[in-house]
């Protein structure tokens, strides 16, 4: 078995995915792409201080879990 982004995959011997993938993981795949496209948007247009935009600071608990998900792997 694989997990990625808490998601655990059945593989054969050789790591292939066995299981073929569902609608759900096409939709979650759709809305990590909406989020990615969000994020971006909104960090190069927000005027806002951090701490004064419930986005900002919903983005900079993002950065944290990622910064601490890249120091965990490299680990």
């Amino acid at each position: 078995m694989n997990t990625t982004h808490g998601r655990t995959h059945i593989t054969d011997d050789m790591g292939n995915d066995i299981v073929t993938a569902s609608q759900m993981d096409a939709e979650y795949d759709a809305l990590c792409a909406v989020a990615e496209a969000a994020d971006a948007e909104h960090r190069t247009h927000c005027l806002l201080l951090t701490q004064n935009c419930p986005l900002c600071l919903a983005l900079d608990q993002l950065d944290q879990v990622r910064q601490s998900e890249c120091q965990h792997h490299l680990n």
